[in-house]
């Protein structure tokens, strides 16, 4: 693009007025005031999770907080007019705003940059401008290009990652008002059963309807359609341009099989068999690579089994949890629509949010020793430093004799051995203390565990 075509467009985004916004919860603690050398931050997630609205509070934030709006820049690179994209377009829009804002460059600005994979040369075009101005960046993007493992070979060390998933549950409750309710729960108040109901209902709405912003006020069939043409997107726009000569088809079955069996296990070696067996030309090395891509996309991500070895063992097989409940329920079919799996989704993508920022593999899944049939969903621990918080089993009721013998056996087990004196089971509506000879387990609704703070 021409100077006198771009002057225009940052005239336009520097007027750009803020939409109405729903406040989400904080997935970057602190942006550090405008300086040469600050590391620049990327919002990463599978699409449509809302990152651009999450910026857009970022900037509201600022301008509440008095700081000048004219030193505040909102550029969108996915716009259709910069297309085609060529080298060197985000320096050139950089210096005309320097050059229409000359305070911005003599006392820092920051700059909001969406859609950033846009650009060809972005990772030395955002290291260059970190490097050399005053600025404080945010930057999103929705391309496995700018996964976390990406980010942290390519920007030498100058960027900071942080993953916004769909909304969580607290938040969609937050969405319909019931802010109260939250705020009852988390006090440890005991709540009227009017306000249990109304919970549990919110609960099961969202563990079918999932988060994702743009679907909360949507029919049925509006959302399922929506949900079902993201994970199109992502196979097409994220996925396919990172795999030379792949068949649509088949990456689309791939991303099917792994969000229809969320919760379960996830094993490279029958899923090539299976893809085979239905006429696609598939082999381990394949399907492997496409199932990384998709999880650098952000459309689901595997659970390892607690270990305290450096490398895992080449015979674990992984589970496999889709980025988002309701986009399970989307894709599957009617023989598939597990609500048991869904809610350990739900669980295991909360834990997810809550354990942002610590070290990789804090969370996992436990089976004991010599004991295939004692398995516990998620123990949230540190396997190298040999602390271990808390071993947490979802499932949807208690109320059979064998489910309750098997749930409560295993956690059991898995508190002995690892010398814990406190389990938890998350149920749908469930709630009761369980004393065991290995300590105390409690049974707890899953809308209560998941509007509870708490300290993992």
């Amino acid at each position: 693009m021409t100077i006198s075509e771009i002057e225009p467009l940052v005239r336009e985004y520097r007027s750009f007025k803020i939409p109405p916004l729903f406040h989400r919860d904080e997935v970057i603690e602190r942006l550090p005031e405008p300086a040469r050398f600050n590391d620049y931050h990327v919002i990463v997630g599978m699409r449509r999770s809302g990152k651009t609205f999450y910026v857009f509070q970022k900037m509201q934030e600022l301008i509440d907080s008095g700081f000048d709006p004219e030193r505040i820049l909102y550029f969108n690179f996915a716009d259709d007019r910069l297309a085609p994209i060529k080298p060197g377009l985000g320096e050139r829009i950089v210096e005309e705003y320097f050059r229409e804002v000359p305070l911005a460059r003599e006392r820092g600005c920051y700059f909001f940059l969406d859609e950033v994979q846009e650009l060809g040369d972005w990772q030395p075009f955002l290291r260059r401008l970190a490097e050399h101005e005053q600025v404080t960046i945010v930057a999103t993007g929705s391309s496995s290009k700018l996964s976390s493992e990406e980010l942290a070979t390519e920007s030498r060390g100058r960027s900071r990652s942080h993953v916004l998933l769909p909304l969580s549950f607290a938040e969609c409750v937050r969405l319909t008002g019931k802010e109260d309710l939250i705020s009852q729960v988390a006090a440890g108040a005991t709540l009227p059963e009017r306000d249990k109901t109304t919970l549990l209902g919110l609960f099961d709405r969202y563990v079918e309807v999932g988060g994702f912003p743009a679907v909360q006020g949507a029919t049925r069939g509006e959302r399922i359609e929506l949900l079902q043409g993201y994970v199109r997107d992502v196979v097409a726009r994220d996925v396919a341009e990172r795999f030379e000569r792949i068949e649509i088809g088949f990456a689309n079955q791939l991303a099917l099989f792994a969000l229809r069996n969320t919760g379960c296990e996830y094993s490279l070696n029958m899923l090539s068999d299976t893809l085979s067996d239905i006429g696609y030309k598939a082999y381990w090395a394949k399907v492997n690579r496409l199932s990384k891509l998709m999880q650098q996309a952000y459309l689901f991500r595997l659970l390892r089994e607690f270990t305290m070895q450096l490398s895992p063992s080449s015979t674990e097989v992984p589970k496999v949890y889709a980025i988002d409940p309701g986009l399970a329920f989307a894709v599957s079919r009617a023989n598939q629509q597990d609500v048991s799996k869904r809610l350990e989704t739900t669980v295991y993508l909360e834990l997810v949010r809550r354990l942002a920022g610590r070290r990789i593999e804090t969370v996992s899944s436990y089976t004991a020793p010599k004991s295939a049939e004692c398995k516990v969903d998620f123990i949230v621990g540190d396997a190298l430093s040999r602390e271990t918080y808390e071993p947490i089993q979802v499932t949807v009721t208690m109320e059979s004799e064998k489910t309750r013998k098997r749930e409560v056996g295993a956690l059991e087990a898995c508190m002995k051995r690892a010398n814990i004196d406190h389990g938890t089971i998350v149920t749908r509506a469930e709630a009761e203390t369980i004393k065991t000879t290995a300590g105390r387990i409690d049974v707890v609704p899953a809308w209560q565990w998941l509007l509870t703070p708490n300290d993992l």
